[in-house]
């Protein structure tokens, strides 16, 4: 463009040389002479802080939970979009929801968050938090409360931080229920047949009455109905309840099931002659629940990995001992190895620790 300019300039003076009657400029520093200056930078949005990225999520989070539509559209950027349950939706779609809302007269919601944190990057700051969202009860609507992990996005827009990306994904009991029932309907990597140092545990012993924590599909249950075992299997997958029950339906055996939680499950006070922990973490404070609940004379069996094999995946192991040191009064133990062999969850080769003790 500017050499466009300096060409028709160029062309002007030439034709005052000429007898046409062509305008001229008076001089040469009349002449139009296009800037070198660059275009102004847009305006430089202002240093946002960690403080700064939580206070504005959580503003952003309450005028969702208020229905307040003007505030929420203020924070979005151009390019706004949230991600939920598989597909992408926009600013209109959010902002005629909300509307729908007030239109309905639905009571605020409200929503507690913890475990918040900020990730940057170049031009972006990312919020995510762990939250409790109430939403109260209408009409004929009882209350109710969602748990999830919320991450928002933050650019730079206009000399102003706004919200490019929120996304939501579910939390608490509930996720943790439905990836366990999307273990038992799909996956394959798992023994469906009872776990042998069970098996070897319970060998001529007395039958009495049992609990499997963390049940699953009832495998382990299952093998103790078939050797006379009262047996009770508490697993927090209804899934995982639902084909137990079938199973022992089909084989014609006594099972009785608890969909619960073992965080909040109540093992009761001298009550079980065997508890089995087969595949089903290793969180000593859930060992130490356990252990009133078992009789005298009853049984503890744990089959689980050892630390050194989940090294760097997030799901534990027992250290070499640990089991023996939260047992080493009051019980007798039978067994605490550590060994190489397949395991019944991953069927991989790997180090596993297996132990077992009686309550004295």
């Amino acid at each position: 463009m500017r050499s466009l300019l300096w060409v028709s300039w160029i062309a002007a003076a030439a034709a005052c040389t000429h007898a046409a009657p062509v305008k001229c400029p008076e001089s040469t520093a009349a002449a139009v002479v296009p800037s070198d200056s660059p275009p102004a930078p847009p305006p430089r949005a202002p240093e946002l802080d960690d403080h700064g990225v939580i206070s504005q999520s959580q503003a952003f989070l309450a005028a969702i939970d208020k229905a307040d539509v003007a505030t929420f559209q203020s924070m979005l950027g151009v390019s706004f979009v949230n991600f939920q349950r598989a597909r992408f939706y926009d600013a209109a779609y959010f902002s005629k929801a909300l509307k729908g809302r007030i239109d309905r007269k639905l009571p605020p919601r409200s929503r507690t968050c913890k475990d918040e944190r900020v990730f940057r990057g170049p031009n972006v700051a990312i919020y995510v938090g762990a939250c409790v969202e109430q939403i109260p009860a209408h009409a004929d609507s009882p209350s109710t409360i969602y748990e999830g992990w919320e991450t928002i996005a933050w650019v730079p827009e206009g000399g102003v931080w706004k919200v490019a990306h929120w996304q939501g994904q579910k939390g608490g009991i509930e996720a943790e229920r439905e990836d366990w029932n999307e273990a038992y309907r799909k996956s394959t990597s798992f023994k469906t047949t009872a776990n042998q140092h069970l098996i070897d545990s319970v060998r001529g012993r007395k039958p009495g009455l049992a609990l499997d924590v963390a049940m699953g599909q009832g495998r382990n249950a299952l093998y103790l109905a078939s050797q006379k075992w009262r047996v009770t299997g508490v697993d927090i997958s209804d899934e995982g309840i639902r084909m137990a029950k079938e199973a022992a339906a089909k084989a014609k055996l006594k099972l009785q099931t608890v969909q619960a939680d073992n965080n909040k499950y109540d093992f009761g006070t001298a009550r079980w002659d065997l508890v089995t922990l087969i595949y089903a973490g290793d969180d000593p404070k859930l060992v130490e629940r356990i252990k009133p609940s078992i009789r005298k004379g009853g049984l503890f069996v744990v089959e689980y990995f050892h630390e050194d094999a989940t090294q760097g995946t997030g799901i534990g192991g027992f250290a070499t001992g640990e089991l023996a040191a939260l047992f080493a009064d009051g019980w007798k133990i039978v067994k605490d190895e550590v060994v190489e062999d397949v395991a019944d969850w991953t069927l991989r080769k790997t180090k596993l620790v297996r132990f077992l003790a009686e309550k004295q």
